[in-house]
């Protein structure tokens, strides 16, 4: 990191050298408010063609020296507002005044995305349906980490599945993580260890937005794409100096400290961010193991939320026209370290790694991203992106220690003997794609690769009583790697000024192979090595009319595929080689998805709905080894289980109510099921209920209201949870069962004041304490709703621009 910041303040220094030209021309004046008449703050001023722009000072007002002579367009654009562009004529020496009066854009649909064809379009008129969480959305929810920021969008759902750990995970349209594909800036580089706990170690203080477009997105994105895509977009610098605070304490010692900054040249083509932050949390122990309310809400002596120290910090160099008149070469970076520990509480038991029930991780994270943008005369362009991520993880859990236990009459194995679990995971990432308008067609071509490499190693012990090794402690080393190559092709076809055809196809080349070894020999045979090669075709078409200038019709069909490979966190404890076994001849999963939509974009209000479906092929599921798969040294194995599907319908309503009070509800209506019961539930009473994916509510929905009058803000956001089906694995076999859930909803407030540059804020999530009324230590993954209740919060942050 050292040396890169050198690099960094060497370019600035180098490059700060080109000078701008001084013409003399002055451009001043102010932005208002439309309705309200009073001045906008911090709205950014653009002068259209350079790069030259400032922001409107705490008053509303700008000035901006030296601009080009001639004809020069200028403008005017802040978040909540809707951009206006206006012609001034420049001549040296002279000043001319200019003011702006902005519309308010409540629903955003001016905002800027790219996720869903790789072109930019505003929201209204993007011909695949995108959603978007914004910064200010982001602020308002105090969402610190994506977990957070992700909760209450429609579709989706956030959820934790381990008490020890806390794993996470993310569900779209009621598929899980392994179907969803996360972005960063486009690059789709968390995926792997990061997908285990990376939900709530990526810090938002460098978030601009995140746009999420649901559906098969393999026809762009490749493997994984299956249920969609979120895109988590990073801030650019602002055309004048920036530096933004936050101090946050909470009750359990849950606090954060965030900082971040950028700043441009003179000339507006370099520009700097930098960010950090730290978030802090004690354990928490507020329920135990019962099967009604009362019985749960007395402690247990182990923590339901573990212990957590994570830090973020980062940094993005931007510089227009390093090699070229119109191009752009952008530099980031990103470190993430997090230790966790939980477990049993009484005397502190938790914080020695190396005893019975307790989970201790941390992770060393670097990603590194460098992006180059050439545009062209021809109206063409040009954009390569390459990223590298090194991610480190160091766990211990008490599966070693309970297995040696268990077969040595109580005895603990020799201290020397005790060692975390170790991976050592290394990917990179290239897509290049070029565009090119050709009449009322906009051509794109791209292509990506992807190569991803693991290194695992772990101590266990032979449980199998019918082995001749049972008893024996071994290590064993796991090397798992794949590469993968696609190219795409898409059409923009503005067929007429109402209707836009988004035909797209993309083919995939996939190889990955996996191959273990033990330090000794404690089985009748080698492992064998599993390999898995397959080309995938992959359309997609998507079509939007605007049936009027309010009512927009979307409509999209694609197909996905996801190529089994990747980091098993399946039961939260065999996190290691070889304990899962993945067949060579294992087969793809397979998609095609349908969403069909209407949009009603009005000046208060805007109203949507969403039918949705996609049909699972050869859905993989985690399951007990076989007999042969056993007796190859491996507990569990992945197989295909059955087709599948979910379906829905999504409706949601966004209305301005009156001046100053905004209001969103939203409901999804859910179903999901696979073709046949589940195998490890037949026979059983429950039979029946296992042909429902688990974790899908079958309704959720979500109620947003904001009050805004002059420097407050009062926040209030609901989270309506229905009823769901979750499995529980007993460790007394009769007692497993399938639960069917109760609804239950969520409440959280927020309240802020402004006072010049800085707010005060203070809230509360889950504010009726609500926590999940049935719980069971044997079974940590049966988590459906917090276990514990309210957290309170409040905080002063400062944000200076000058």
């Amino acid at each position: 990191m050292k040396r890169t910041f050198i690099l960094i303040i060497g370019l600035l220094l180098l490059l700060q050298s080109q000078a701008q030209e001084k013409t003399d021309a002055m451009l001043f004046g102010d932005v208002k408010s439309s309705t309200s008449k009073e001045h906008i703050p911090y709205v950014t001023i653009i002068v259209k063609g350079t790069r030259m722009g400032t922001t409107t000072d705490g008053t509303g007002h700008y000035k901006l020296a030296n601009l080009p002579l001639g004809k020069c367009v200028i403008a005017a654009q802040s978040l909540g507002y809707k951009i206006q562009e206006k012609e001034v004529f420049m001549e040296r020496g002279k000043a001319v005044e200019l003011f702006f009066e902005l519309e308010e854009d409540m629903m955003n649909l001016e905002q800027v995305v790219v996720t869903g064809t790789r072109t930019k379009h505003y929201i209204k008129d993007v011909p695949i349906r995108t959603e978007v969480i914004t910064a200010k959305s982001i602020e308002n929810r105090n969402a610190a980490n994506l977990y957070e920021a992700l909760e209450g969008t429609p579709g989706i759902r956030v959820e934790q599945q381990c008490q020890y750990c806390n794993f996470s995970m993310i569900r779209m349209q009621g598929l899980g993580s392994e179907n969803t594909q996360v972005l960063i800036n486009g690059q789709p580089i968390y995926s792997g260890l990061a997908g285990v706990y990376g939900l709530q170690q990526m810090g938002t203080d460098d978030v601009d937005r995140v746009e999420i477009t649901k559906g098969a997105g393999s026809a762009l994105y490749g493997s994984g794409a299956i249920a969609g895509a979120i895109n988590i977009i990073t801030k650019e610098p602002s055309f004048v100096p920036e530096i933004s605070a936050d101090v946050q304490f909470g009750n359990f010692g849950t606090n954060k400290y965030s900082v971040y900054s950028s700043l441009r040249n003179e000339k507006g083509n370099i520009g700097l961010t930098i960010n950090a932050q730290k978030l802090t949390g004690d354990a928490i122990d507020q329920t135990g193991e019962g099967t009604s309310k009362d019985e749960v809400k007395h402690k247990d002596g182990i923590s339901d939320r573990v212990a957590s120290n994570l830090s973020n910090a980062g940094f993005g160099l931007y510089v227009d026209g390093l090699f070229s008149e119109n191009d752009k070469l952008i530099l980031r970076g990103r470190y993430i370290y997090e230790k966790r520990e939980g477990g049993i509480m009484d005397d502190d038991y938790y914080r020695n790694p190396f005893t019975d029930g307790t989970e201790n991780i941390t992770t060393d994270r670097y990603e590194s991203e460098l992006s180059y943008n050439k545009m062209f005369k021809d109206v063409s362009e040009l954009n390569f992106s390459v990223a590298y991520t090194s991610h480190d993880r160091t766990a211990t859990n008490d599966t070693y220690l309970g297995d040696y236990m268990a077969t040595h009459d109580d005895n603990t194995p020799d201290v020397r003997d005790m060692r975390p679990y170790l991976a050592d995971e290394n990917s990179v990432t290239g897509t290049l794609t070029y565009g090119k308008r050709l009449g009322n067609h906009h051509l794109l071509i791209g292509a990506q690769g992807f190569y991803d490499k693991l290194e695992e190693s772990g101590m266990y012990v032979i449980v199998d009583e019918e082995s001749d090794y049972y008893g024996t402690s071994y290590k064993s080393i796991g090397n798992k790697s794949a590469h993968e190559f696609g190219f795409f092709l898409q059409n923009e076809w503005n067929i007429t000024d109402k209707l836009t055809a988004v035909p797209g196809v993309r083919f995939d080349i996939h190889h990955s192979e996996e191959d273990y070894e033990a330090d000794k020999e404690v089985f009748t045979s080698s492992f064998p090595e599993s390999k898995f090669d397959r080309n995938s075709f992959s359309p997609r078409l998507a079509l939007k009319y605007e049936a009027s200038h309010r009512v927009t019709l979307r409509a999209n069909v694609g197909t996905g595929f996801r190529a089994p490979y990747g980091f098993s966190e399946d039961l939260h404890l065999c996190s290691g080689s070889p304990r899962v076994w993945k067949s060579s001849d294992l087969d793809p999963e397979r998609s095609i998805s349908y969403n069909l939509s209407a949009d009603y974009y009005g000046e208060k209000v805007r109203l949507s709905a969403n039918l949705f479906r996609t049909d699972l092929k050869d859905k993989i599921a985690f399951a007990d080894a076989g007999e042969n798969v056993a007796s190859l040294g491996y507990d569990y194995q992945w197989e295909n289980i059955d087709d599948a599907f979910v379906q829905g319908i999504e409706v949601s309503v966004m209305a301005d109510v009156v001046t100053d009070f905004g209001m969103g509800v939203d409901l999804t209506f859910n179903q999901g099921e696979y073709d046949h019961a589940r195998d490890d539930w037949k026979g059983t009473e429950y039979e029946g209920d296992s042909k429902y994916i688990s974790r899908f509510p079958s309704v959720t929905g979500n109620i947003k209201l904001e009050y805004s009058p002059k420097d407050w803000i009062f926040t209030i956001d609901g989270d309506y949870q229905g009823s769901m089906y979750i499995d529980y694995y007993s460790e007394t076999e009769e007692l497993s069962k399938i639960k069917h859930t109760d609804p239950y909803m969520l409440f959280n407030a927020k309240v802020s004041k402004k006072i010049k540059d800085f707010k005060l804020y203070a809230g509360a999530k889950n504010i009726f304490n609500y926590i999940q009324p049935e719980k069971y230590l044997d079974d940590a993954a049966f988590m459906y709703a917090p276990v514990f209740g309210t957290m309170f919060y409040a905080g002063i942050s400062v944000d200076i621009k000058r």
